[in-house]
């Protein structure tokens, strides 16, 4: 009908303002302009396929892409051949809907029309969900990228699935949503679980619309994912519909708070903030002040995996709590559950502490965290901390402590001693054992790695990986390799480590113990108590809903720090001079030029020039928690 042209032509100049005022192109891309495209011929066929509207984003070639506006709407006169045609065409939709299927192009999970740009166009100013579609699909290049790399997962996905619909674009995730339905990305899936998985989705992503007003497919499979993460899959097929929705609004905020890992708060401190107070003290006004008392104590339950004998890592946590119950009064009260390393077992312990009547629970391990979540999701009235960096969950908080300010001290002693046993003139070698390869990890040997590079440019890092045998004996290779030192202090979550962790000379067959970086968690539990304790835990949550909270401590708030032997004076006046100053904040280890293996990372704006910066570039928090390279002078 000719006023609905109209209506839809107006929609289409609206897009093209709308456009010109944000500075992008108001008309649909096209795919033939993409140089990776024009460069590529990598084609397979798909087929017939219910495509959903919102995945179409342009057409496949050029020609007359000024007939509409990016949104699909057109452009040309009402009196136009064209503007007669699309008229023409929406009068029969309306009698009996698209009859013939669209041919389309896929690119990277988006699909552009080769034919049937107007039929797409009145289906989208009717608001339909989707559209019969003959899909032809173009593969990228290979190449390291993130997006190529999720690309490809996805198609593994594809082949043992043939589900177009659950579009993720994070590297690993199809592998999650996999593992959380007992398949793999290698053998074809069962016809009835196909079925289902389709069912499940196309029913979760109709509640999305309804309850959460989400119609991008990107963001419903990305919180389909963390709603099957949750509840499971068979919750969506077995449940009624109000059981659903329950869920859904139970669980909104961690399904639609961010997952880039750029949208994490990180709390490098406790906060105490004037609009911190403020909140604060109208809170006061409501809340009659401290509720916890000796008689209706704070219960903070603390989830491990080992007993602490069999662990570093537990044991430092234990000793944390240990601080803790000694710095509080009898308001506070802690209790410790060991739960093995099972799903079950996990989820059995954060049950036991919630019946237990606990306030506030942490979980030491990240690989807690997926029922850590389903438990916050569930009990709202607990606060639940889980020990990782880079989490997203808006409903769990996360913590650790920058162990790499710590690192970057032993790197500068380590290197000084060397110099100072008469070691030094041409390469060097100091060795440093890895227990476990994660960022955290990468970030601390890092900044060991440059705190060396300051005192010696020329010594390199010989780096070991442990391996969860034990039996690799990585001190008879540094020995072999000349190195004079070692450094031996990660905590491990898969190992005992034994040893007492630190930097140690290499004397013929025995070692001598220099020092450590170490965590004293009982600062960061005393000062997190605290918080919840005067009520600055609830001004955080009101001030900042839907947000992913790190808590990422440091040596300025003691949660990490270095312990060392007797020094000569010279080294421990250089050792206390970059401690002050990292704990200033006027020294930081991934401030100015970074050179990784493969590159520069970071540029220091006088490279190449007479003089030296004054200021640095820094390494955001949350480049540094996602940490991937390894330092030049590693080997």
């Amino acid at each position: 009908m000719r006023k609905d042209y109209i209506s839809a032509l107006r929609m289409g100049e609206a897009a093209v303002r709308k456009a010109a005022r944000q500075g992008v192109s108001p008309y649909l891309p096209a795919l033939d302009a993409f140089e990776e495209v024009k460069q590529n011929s990598k084609q397979s066929y798909v087929g017939l396929v219910e495509l959903p509207l919102d995945r179409i984003k342009g057409n496949k070639e050029t020609a007359r892409n000024n007939a509409f506006a990016n949104n699909f709407m057109p452009l040309l006169a009402e009196d136009s051949e064209f503007g007669v045609k699309w008229s023409n065409l929406y009068d029969s939709f309306k009698q009996e809907g698209i009859r013939d299927a669209i041919k389309v192009y896929e690119y990277m999970h988006n699909f552009y029309v080769q034919e049937g740009n107007k039929r797409v166009s009145v289906s989208k100013y009717e608001n339909v969900d989707f559209i019969l579609a003959d899909v032809t699909r173009i593969l990228p290049e290979k190449n390291d990228s993130k997006e190529v790399t999720a690309y490809y997962e996805y198609l593994d996905f594809y082949k043992v699935t043939k589900n177009i619909y659950i579009v993720l674009t994070e590297p690993g995730e199809y592998r999650k949503l996999a593992e959380l339905l007992g398949q793999d990305l290698e053998h074809e899936w069962t016809e009835d679980l196909r079925k289902d998985l389709e069912a499940a989705y196309s029913i979760f992503a109709n509640k999305c619309r309804s309850i959460l007003k989400i119609n991008d497919s990107f963001m419903t499979s990305e919180i389909f994912l963390i709603y099957v993460s949750i509840f499971s899959m068979k919750s969506l097929l077995a449940e009624p519909d109000d059981q659903i929705v329950r869920n859904i609004i139970q669980a909104r905020d961690e399904l639609l708070g961010s997952n880039d890992i750029e949208d994490i708060v990180f709390l490098d401190r406790s906060t105490d903030n004037t609009e911190e107070k403020r909140v604060r003290g109208l809170r006061g006004l409501f809340s009659g002040g401290n509720r916890y008392t000796g008689s209706n104590p704070l219960r903070v339950a603390f989830i491990y995996e080992t007993q602490p004998d069999d662990s570093r890592w537990t044991d430092s946590h234990e000793a944390g709590r240990l601080y803790l119950s000694e710095m509080t009064g009898d308001e506070v009260v802690t209790e410790t559950y060991v739960c093995g390393k099972g799903e079950d077992g996990i989820a059995g312990a954060l049950e036991d502490a919630v019946s237990d009547k606990a306030g506030l629970v942490f979980t030491v391990s990240p690989r807690m965290m997926s029922e850590t979540v389903k438990a916050a999701v569930k009990h709202q009235d607990v606060k639940f901390l889980n020990c990782s960096i880079g989490s997203t969950s808006s409903t769990v908080r996360s913590y650790h402590g920058k162990l790499y300010e710590a690192s970057f001290l032993m790197g500068i002693l380590t290197a000084d001693l060397l110099l100072k046993d008469g070691k030094a003139g041409g390469e060097q070698t100091i060795g440093y054992l890895v227990r476990n390869f994660g960022n955290l990890s990468m970030a601390s040997m890092n900044a060991f790695a440059i705190g060396v590079s300051l005192i010696d440019p020329d010594c390199r890092i010989s780096m070991k990986y442990a391996g969860n045998s034990g039996t690799y004996d990585y001190r008879s290779e540094w020995a072999k390799e000349g190195a004079g030192y070692y450094a031996d202090f990660e905590y491990s979550l898969t190992d005992g480590g034994k040893k007492r962790p630190g930097v140690y000379r290499i004397e013929g067959d025995s070692d001598t113990y220099i020092g450590t970086p170490y965590y004293h968690w009982g600062r960061f539990y005393t000062q997190i108590v605290n918080s919840v304790l005067n009520g600055e835990w609830d001004t955080q949550q009101l001030m900042a809903e839907r947000t992913a909270k790190n808590y990422w401590f440091g040596l300025s708030t003691g949660v990490v720090d270095i312990r060392i032997k007797e020094l000569p004076y010279q080294t421990r006046k250089l050792l206390s001079f970059f401690r002050a100053s990292v704990i200033a904040g006027n020294v930081d280890p991934f401030s100015g030029e970074l050179r990784s293996q493969s590159g520069v990372i970071q540029e220091d704006p006088a490279a190449g020039k007479n003089g030296v910066s004054s200021v640095f570039d820094t390494l955001s928090a949350a480049k540094i928690a996602s940490m991937d390279w390894m330092n030049d002078n590693i080997l």
